[in-house]
C-alpha cells in the first residue's frame, strides 16, 4: 500500500476492516494506530494518529478514516526519487494486536503555497 500526498496538505484516508473471509468487521477495537516513521526500525515516529485521541474516526461498521493535517507533515522532508517513509496501521483488540498493514508514505513537492492563495 502506498500513500502519496503533497507536504503541508490535508489528506483523508478511508479504510475498511474486513475479516479473513472478506466480510466487513463489526469489532470494537480497543485502539487503532497509524504511525509514520522515516524508517520502520526507528524508535521515534514522525507522526501518529490514534482512534483514542480522535486522529482516527469510525464512520460506520468497519469503516474508518484518518485525517492528516498540515502540521503532521510540517517538519518532514519531501521524498526524493525512490525514497519514502514507512507507515503501518495497527489494530488492537483487548491486549492483542489483531492485524497490522504496512506501506510506503511519500511526500511530494508543494506547488501552491499559502502566499499563492491570495
Amino acid at each position: 500500500m502506498r500513500i502519496s500526498m503533497p507536504r503541508g496538505d490535508i489528506r483523508i484516508i478511508r479504510f475498511t476492516i474486513t475479516s479473513p473471509d472478506g466480510e466487513i468487521s463489526d469489532v470494537d477495537f480497543t485502539e487503532i494506530y497509524f504511525t509514520v516513521k522515516r524508517k520502520y526500525s526507528d524508535s521515534e515516529y514522525c507522526f501518529q494518529k490514534r482512534l483514542s485521541s480522535g486522529g482516527i474516526v469510525k464512520n460506520d461498521v468497519g469503516d474508518y478514516q484518518i485525517k492528516i493535517i498540515p502540521e503532521d507533515t510540517e517538519g518532514m522532508t519531501i521524498n526524493k526519487s525512490g525514497e519514502f517513509y514507512d507507515f503501518d496501521i495497527q489494530l488492537v483488540y483487548g491486549n492483542e494486536i489483531k492485524e497490522t498493514t504496512c506501506g510506503e508514505f511519500v511526500l511530494t513537492k508543494e506547488v501552491t503555497h499559502t502566499n499563492n492563495e491570495v
